[in-house]
């Protein structure tokens, strides 16, 4: 089952006129541009993750050398 990148809702694919359309907002998509935005979702999802890493590794490496003080 696919996922609205708009609103989260339930995607549809629709034979006769080959698109995506989403069941709660109506966003219609082709299946390349349903594709592309799951990839730009997935990348910012990494991005995210990667920050929220990189501060929590800062914030030890910070408390430990407070400990020795």
């Amino acid at each position: 089952m696919r996922v609205c990148p708009e609103c989260g809702g339930t995607m549809v694919y629709e034979r006769s006129s080959k698109v995506y359309s989403c069941t709660s907002c109506g966003a219609v998509m082709s299946p390349q541009q349903l594709l592309e935005a799951a990839e730009r979702a997935r990348a910012e999802r990494e991005r995210v993750e990667r920050a929220k890493r990189w501060k929590d590794d800062y914030l030890t490496w910070w408390l430990s050398s407070k400990e020795g003080s």
